[in-house]
């Protein structure tokens, strides 16, 4: 029985991260046409995301701690792997306080907080615990699961009647300017940025081949499947109500009412919407131990229930509000961690790689 993914599951699992919180929040509302932004982030995805893929194939079967001791040296690669591990974990921990919300919310309003963090960080301790190839068939079940329910949401709303495609009027009221500047300033790093987080997992691939190929069909998948959300919601509940609602998808569902017999799909929605996000912090999870695993040197699984409990206690502490939470993860988060993690970092990497590729072919010849 091999011990690699499959490249269904890469996919799958791949998915499952990309719309994880997206599809809580939606795209980030600072323009009117808000779901032309997951499209036009298509394209910049996949370059960024065909970066990624060239860097892993510089160095045959690496992950990407291998490749920043390799290529930094073992004192500040080391310390290198550590900021990822670190970074990792802070993205579980954000997620986590997207997830507490959501659930403070809408399903336990009056549960103290620190006792949903804990079972939540526990059930996603046990999913990381089973490692890469667990999470792979669990996000095969997951992502059917996830587009099942988007699939019902569509067309229930439909048969409601609170579907106005009118309510996406006008269009590009403000130019297309605004469109590609969130494109470039906001979602490529907050959604298709994070993918950096497989390349820890490129070990327990089938190969490059299989790697970007299941890439890509997820990138452009998620962008048309968030970009579909958007205009349900546009359609729903029009632009200037999805533009301050919280969770405008869930929002939407509350408008749900087929005959006075099915309505109330709100708490579904958001049972549904947890399970995904507890995916995936169990894959931010899994590669937060891995790096300190790389660190330290005793077997990774040792570490992973206690991660889970400190990134339990960052998600409490991470911020004072949900209103600051928002307002960080927007502006802060980007250009302090997003940017230098997702792109620069890989990126001087990758040169100080071909540069001693460059050499060690010029003394050998």
């Amino acid at each position: 029985m091999t011990n690699k993914m499959s490249g269904f599951q890469i996919y799958s699992l791949m998915m499952v991260l990309l719309l994880g919180t997206s599809i809580i929040f939606g795209t980030p509302k600072v323009v009117p046409d808000v779901w032309l932004v997951p499209l036009i982030t298509v394209l910049p995805a996949i370059l960024l995301f065909l970066f990624y893929t060239v860097l892993v194939s510089a160095e045959s079967q690496r992950s990407l701690y291998a490749l920043l001791v390799n290529a930094w040296g073992k004192v500040i690669g080391k310390s290198l792997v550590l900021c990822y591990s670190v970074y990792f974990l802070y993205i579980a921990a954000r997620n986590i306080r997207d997830m507490l919300e959501l659930v403070m919310t809408t399903l336990l309003r009056k549960t103290p907080q620190e006792v949903v963090v804990v079972l939540f960080v526990l059930i996603i301790a046990y999913a990381a615990f089973g490692g890469a190839q667990t999470l792979g068939r669990l996000s095969e079940a997951v992502i059917a699961l996830l587009l099942l329910f988007f699939i019902c949401i569509a067309a229930l709303l439909l048969m409601s009647g609170s579907l106005e495609l009118e309510r996406m009027l006008p269009f590009l009221s403000k130019g297309f300017v605004p469109v590609i500047n969130t494109s470039f300033s906001s979602l490529l790093w907050t959604t298709y940025g994070e993918l950096i987080v497989f390349l820890v997992l490129y070990p327990r691939m089938m190969g490059k081949r299989s790697f970007r190929k299941a890439g890509m069909a997820a990138i452009i998948s998620a962008g048309v499947i968030l970009c579909l959300s958007d205009l349900l919601q546009i359609w729903a509940m029009g632009m200037e109500y999805e533009k301050y609602s919280t969770f405008p998808l869930l929002d939407a569902a509350r408008l749900i009412n087929v005959s006075d017999f099915i309505n109330r799909m709100d708490a579904l929605v958001a049972l549904i919407i947890i399970v995904v996000v507890f995916l995936k912090c169990a894959v931010f999870l899994y590669a937060g131990t891995k790096g300190v695993w790389v660190i330290f040197g005793k077997a990774s699984k040792t570490y992973i229930y206690p991660l889970a409990l400190l990134i339990g206690a960052m998600s409490l502490m991470v911020t004072h509000s949900f209103a600051e939470h928002t307002e960080e993860g927007l502006h802060l988060v980007i250009r302090c961690l997003h940017i230098p993690f997702q792109f620069v970092i890989p990126l001087i990497t990758g040169l100080l790689i071909w540069i001693r590729s460059r050499r060690k072919r010029g003394e050998s010849g």
